[in-house]
């Protein structure tokens, strides 16, 4: 499971294996990265704000999409 500390360890990443690890990640509920559709890879200002967001995140913030997540998995 996704929380604080997983997501600290992954912005002291590079770029590259951060894409890579969020690419991993997001695979699993099917979504992608706006700039990775037809082989476009995300541009540096992207990629400033995805590391600005993912800064941001606390584990209240994971915890209360995990709940909406399995709301719209079952229907309501």
């Amino acid at each position: 499971m996704i929380n604080k500390s997983l997501i600290d360890k992954m912005l002291a990443m590079p770029d590259d294996k951060l894409l890579a690890m969020m690419k991993i990640i997001l695979s699993g509920s099917g979504v992608t990265l706006a700039g990775d559709k037809k082989g476009k890879t995300v541009d540096e200002k992207t990629l400033r704000k995805l590391r600005s967001v993912l800064a941001e995140i606390t584990d209240g913030d994971i915890e209360r999409v995990t709940y909406l997540a399995e709301v719209y998995q079952n229907g309501g």
